[in-house]
């Protein structure tokens, strides 16, 4: 605002400043000759004072500068601290990459530690699996040679030469009362105990009774 208020007096003093020197020029060349020279001559240095005055009252900023000088003590100690800092700086980067390389370390671990893990579990299932196979063919040679014992047990009992009866020869139906097989005239002779014979007048006599004849 105070700019603004010193603007309109220069201006309103340069209005009157060439109201004035009008009036004075027209006084002047009205004249006679020498009365008009004299009044150029006024006119030529009013105008120059009005320049010279707005130029005086309009002066050209100024730039200061300031030097500010620094002791040899406080260039040194900033110094210091200015490497002090550096070092800061890479003893933090220094524990930062520390912290990163074992954070590494830790995490190469533990993959090595869980790819070992699955690997322990798959072997623990092959041999599961191996065991189990194992068990089963032991079962099922255990079942067959159950089976064949068993097979033979009943096979010696009703092809077994000892006895007091002997089938081909005795010219009857004769039946085994633990085996449940008869044995007709013209097959293979077989000897049996007579406390275990059985007579049959006709094969459907033995057959009525629930046994069945020998395959020779």
């Amino acid at each position: 605002m105070a700019k603004y208020g010193e603007g309109s007096n220069l201006i309103l003093f340069a209005i009157l400043w060439l109201i004035l020197w009008g009036a004075a020029a027209y006084w002047a060349f009205k004249g006679p000759r020498h009365r008009r020279v004299l009044g150029s001559v006024l006119v030529g240095l009013a105008l120059l004072g009005s320049i010279g005055g707005l130029a005086a009252s309009n002066p050209e900023p100024t730039v200061k500068t300031k030097t500010v000088q620094v002791g040899t003590h406080r260039l040194a100690k900033a110094q210091a601290e200015s490497r002090r800092l550096a070092v800061l700086v890479s003893q933090q980067e220094t524990a930062s990459q520390k912290l990163d390389d074992q954070s590494s370390s830790l995490a190469a671990a533990s993959s090595r530690a869980a790819s070992q893990q699955v690997a322990s579990s798959h072997a623990a299932a092959k041999q599961a699996a191996k065991a189990a196979a194992a068990s089963q063919r032991a079962s099922r040679a255990q079942t067959s040679s159950a089976t064949q014992t068993s097979s033979t047990q009943r096979t010696t009992s009703h092809h077994t030469t000892k006895g007091d009866v002997t089938t081909g020869r005795a010219g009857k139906i004769i039946g085994n009362k633990n085996s449940k097989i008869y044995h007709v005239p013209g097959q293979a002779d077989y000897h049996m105990n007579s406390s275990n014979a059985v007579y049959f007048q006709t094969e459907a006599q033995a057959k009525a009774a629930g046994y069945r004849k020998a395959l020779r």
